[in-house]
């Protein structure tokens, strides 16, 4: 993927950028004035719309230098409408998002879209692993 189509549904909105050219996503910016309240989450319009090649993803990821989290960041390809970003301010202040405001950051990554074939338990393995069903999330789990 060479290119990507880009448009203003809002003339107002703000195209993505890099900051550098050699920047692994695209600056996504606020198309809107919004206040989210501390602990919460709130929808961020970016006034744009984008063309996502098949066999292709958009991810929208935090930027570093932010305090709040994104949620909901998949871009998938044929999603045609605009580009909204669930953000969560996680302090226990209020966040002001005016137009312009870097709010995310777009990665386009290659995918994979295996087919599901259902198989019994045993017959699932992963070749060459020593870890078991055992670490991370697993260790976690409360019964």
């Amino acid at each position: 993927m060479k290119t990507i189509k880009i448009a203003k549904i809002d003339p107002s909105a703000f195209l993505p950028t890099r900051k550098h050219p050699a920047d692994a996503g695209l600056d996504i910016y606020a198309n809107c004035n919004i206040v989210i309240e501390p602990h919460s989450a709130s929808i961020v319009s970016t006034g744009i719309t984008l063309e996502i090649t098949n066999g292709f993803v958009g991810l929208l990821k935090p930027k570093g230098r932010n305090n709040h989290l994104l949620g909901a960041g998949v871009v998938d390809a044929g999603y045609q409408g605009e580009i909204l970003v669930k953000v969560a301010n996680i302090s226990d202040h209020p966040l002001k998002i005016k137009p312009g405001d870097a709010v995310g950051q777009l990665l386009i990554l290659p995918i994979y879209t295996p087919e599901v074939l259902e198989v019994n338990p045993d017959q699932v393995h992963h070749e060459n692993s020593s870890r078991g069903n055992s670490g991370g999330i697993v260790d976690q789990h409360v019964a």
